[in-house]
């Protein structure tokens, strides 16, 4: 770990080494080293967020209502879609580069020491999460929205003592090769967020799941709120958003609004409006009803339905296991029937990778396969061999440069092309449709 960061190429430099000699620090290790950094996460405010989808909308919600009565409010999310600063934002304004590598070299010199003392490299995850602790303490921002980076249990966020609220977002069969096979032992993971004396707001689940939850916090003599969907109603929606009835346990809304689209977003923003009426119910925070419908429908959560072009219909999603997977063909189903759909997709390989496609190969008329930038994705010819025994008309890329050049030279009038698989495939994707589009109008 030799050499000074000196900028924000030297940070990333830094990060990308470590990740290729890393292993995951135990909470124990995450806690010397906030210790040696005067331990900053115990002087904030968290909400803390698990669950296996909609965590970072459900998360973008609860922080743009903050946002939007007046708090600074500090947003840590996973993983990023251009850049790594994208992960740790206060008011919807990222980290600087220049503090990123600030905060990252305070960190670096802090455990020089310890890895000469034999402790493992900090995984990628785990040196972010660091600087997001010392970032929000420098800048005493009032709360912090926390993102879980897998599991919950024994992930980095969760050296957090005490939380305001633990919010829990749909679990399902994710990571099984580190939280469990079954969806019990996943939710088990996830539930680990949940404090003593604390407050639960979770999203509604099959049984195995909410008792898993309920137990926990029971054990934990906390406080569990859910959400259910006869709590909310759809009143209209269109390409510009959606607006709903919710009736939850403190409140009563008669038209929520958002732009997102997608019927799991009206679930995810009653999660969040649920866990802000629940903290105002408890004393712990004041927010007005005008604050959440102003964050409600103000949020915008890039990469979830987003659509990019209107002329041709252009959308990313980033539905990178089954359940996203799921959702997004109910979406297809909703807002594209009988149209023709090309579906441009690249998928990691430790993801269920066989489910994802048999859940949105059948919806397609033509399928583009290509690989995400990052080293666990698929060879996008495997890829192709599980279209087989659908008949599309399938293509094979091995850039996402290739894939979106190809779709911009052969995107037929009417056609619906949606790009989706990885997490890591839209942000590369999101940036080169963007800027091809600012060009066309440049033009």
């Amino acid at each position: 770990m030799g050499g000074i960061i000196l900028n924000y190429l030297d940070a990333i430099q830094f990060i990308e080494t470590c990740q290729s000699h890393s292993t995951r620090l135990t909470i124990e290790n995450i806690r010397l080293v906030l210790s040696l950094l005067g331990n900053p996460h115990n002087q904030l405010k968290f909400i803390h967020v698990a669950g296996t989808n909609g965590k970072g909308s459900t998360s973008s919600f609860i922080h743009s209502i903050l946002s939007s009565e007046g708090y600074q409010v500090g947003l840590y999310t996973s993983p990023h879609l251009h850049c790594y600063t994208d992960r740790i934002r206060i008011n919807g304004v990222n980290i600087s580069q220049e503090e990123f590598a600030d905060i990252l070299y305070q960190i670096k010199r802090t455990l020089q020491p310890m890895l000469e003392a034999g402790l493992p490299y900090p995984a990628m995850f785990d040196l972010i999460t660091l600087v997001a602790f010392v970032y929000y303490h420098r800048k005493r921002v009032d709360y912090v929205v926390f993102e879980v980076g897998l599991g919950g249990l024994n992930d980095a966020t969760n050296v957090i003592e005490k939380s305001l609220a633990s919010v829990i977002t749909p679990i399902g069969i994710d990571h099984v090769d580190i939280l469990g096979s079954t969806i019990e032992e996943i939710a088990a993971h996830k539930a680990g967020i949940i404090k003593k004396e604390g407050i639960v707001i979770y999203h509604w689940q099959e049984p195995a799941v909410e008792e898993v939850i309920q137990q926990t916090a029971k054990d934990q003599n906390a406080k569990a709120y859910k959400i259910n969907q006869e709590m909310l109603q759809l009143l209209e929606e269109d390409f510009s958003g959606q607006s709903f009835f919710f009736e939850g346990s403190f409140a009563i809304l008669p038209e929520v609004k958002t732009r997102m689209l997608g019927k799991h977003q009206l679930y995810n923003a009653a999660v969040a409006i649920e866990t802000i009426l629940a903290l105002n119910h408890h004393g712990l925070m004041k927010v007005s009803k005008e604050a959440i419908l102003r964050g409600i429908s103000t949020n915008f959560w890039p990469g979830r339905l987003e659509i990019l072009s209107f002329n041709p219909l252009m959308l990313i999603d980033g539905a990178h296991n089954l359940p996203g997977s799921e959702i997004l063909s109910a979406a297809i189903k909703r807002y594209f029937p009988n149209k023709s759909i090309t579906l441009v997709i690249g998928i990691l390989y430790n993801k269920d990778v066989t489910g994802v496609l048999h859940t949105l190969l059948p919806l397609c008329n033509r399928v583009i396969f290509t690989k995400p930038n990052n080293r666990k994705a698929t060879d996008p010819s495997l890829l192709a061999m599980e279209a087989l025994p659908y008949q599309r008309e399938v293509l094979i890329t091995n850039t996402l440069e290739e894939a979106v050049a190809t779709v911009l030279q052969s995107v037929k009038e009417n056609e619906v092309t949606i790009f989706t698989g990885s997490l890591y495939l839209i942000g590369g994707v999101r940036k080169l449709l963007l800027s091809y589009f600012e060009g066309v109008m440049a033009s």
